[in-house]
């Protein structure tokens, strides 16, 4: 299957595996070369800055569940070395006439690392903004005092900050139009009214490479006369307590879509079909038992059949559908699983 686009759900993701992977390393790399050689030897503090961005992109790499905390650390030891930087020129011993090339890397670093902090932190927008701005100060300072020492104006200074502020706006409002695309991504797949996924959503399931597993399609029995009687924000209602008690029943992990109407699918991966009958048994006893709204029950009828690589969800869903019908042929509120292909 050919690989899916970059999407403002994964940008995030493939932002930070860049970042980490390869910048970080690189910049890594770069500020202990250059130092070194502006200084004519290897400062303890920049060693130790090289050292730990090396740390945080190996963490990153070999520590998947660590990735949260080592975002924040990582740029908390960033801030930590450019506020020391900011307040011991002095001490890098760097001969007077490298102190202006200094200053134009921070114009260069900082600016970047605004930006690339805000995607990096976009599912937690006010910290990457506290960060950035965090950032865009220190730099300043930074250009500043570095500036003083080389006996320049703040000429540079005040195009950092200037550029670190005008990134920082611009890339809280790529952050935010980032947040509203994959907002609408997610609406675009999912029921409105149930908050399961939807047509589309199964379809791109369908596409994807699948464990092999069970799919169930379920039904509710006589609904029309639900709406007959009780109205259809009545109806509407059983329809969302019904996606309620699945969602209970099978837990957050299982794949649900609502069809359309009053037809639900379930996809249980990794299960056999004894397995998913015995689930199932327990969805639609739990929905015969249960009391909607102003009082309606209800009940299910339940098709289902085995899938795999070879007998994808798309034929599965035809077969479960035909088993469907035939349990409400036998009289509905009951089970029945596809024959075996």
């Amino acid at each position: 299957m050919p690989p899916r686009p970059v999407g403002p759900a994964n940008l995030p993701e493939r932002i930070a595996w860049v970042y980490f992977r390869l910048l970080v390393p690189l910049v890594a790399a770069a500020v202990l070369w250059i130092i070194s050689a502006l200084t004519g030897g290897v400062h303890p503090l920049v060693a130790l800055f090289s050292g730990t961005l090396a740390l945080f992109s190996l963490l990153h790499r070999l520590r998947p569940g660590w990735r949260e905390g080592v975002r924040l650390g990582f740029a908390v030891s960033v801030l930590v070395f450019v506020a020391v930087l900011a307040l011991e020129p002095q001490r890098l011993y760097v001969r007077a006439v490298y102190h202006e090339l200094i200053v134009h890397l921070l114009l260069l670093l900082i600016p970047l690392n605004v930006l690339i902090w805000h995607l990096l932190f976009s599912d937690r927008p006010r910290r990457g903004q506290v960060l950035a701005l965090a950032l865009t100060g220190a730099g300043t300072l930074a250009a500043t005092r570095w500036e003083n020492v080389a006996a320049t104006h703040l000429t540079t200074s005040a195009l950092l900050l200037a550029v670190s502020l005008f990134t920082h706006f611009f890339a809280g409002a790529v952050v935010d139009l980032q947040r509203r695309m994959r907002e609408e991504e997610r609406r675009a797949r999912q029921d409105p009214l149930t908050g399961l996924g939807n047509r589309l959503a199964f379809a791109e399931a369908c596409a994807q490479t699948v464990t092999p597993g069970v799919l169930a399609v379920l039904d509710i029995d006589h609904f029309k006369a639900v709406n007959d009687r009780w109205g259809h924000e009545a109806g509407d209602r059983v329809l969302q307590g019904v996606a309620t008690v699945l969602r209970d029943v099978l837990g957050g992990g299982v794949p649900l879509f609502r069809w359309g109407g009053e037809e639900f699918v379930v996809c249980l991966p990794g299960r056999s079909v004894h397995e998913a009958a015995r689930v199932l048994e327990g969805v639609r006893a739990g929905i015969a038992g249960h009391t909607f709204g102003e009082g309606q029950r209800i009940t299910l009828s339940v098709g289902l059949c085995a899938y795999g690589p070879e007998q994808g969800l798309a034929h599965a869903f035809s077969q479960a559908d035909a088993a469907l019908r035939e349990a409400k042929d036998s009289g509905r509120d009951r089970l029945v699983a596809a024959p075996a292909a």
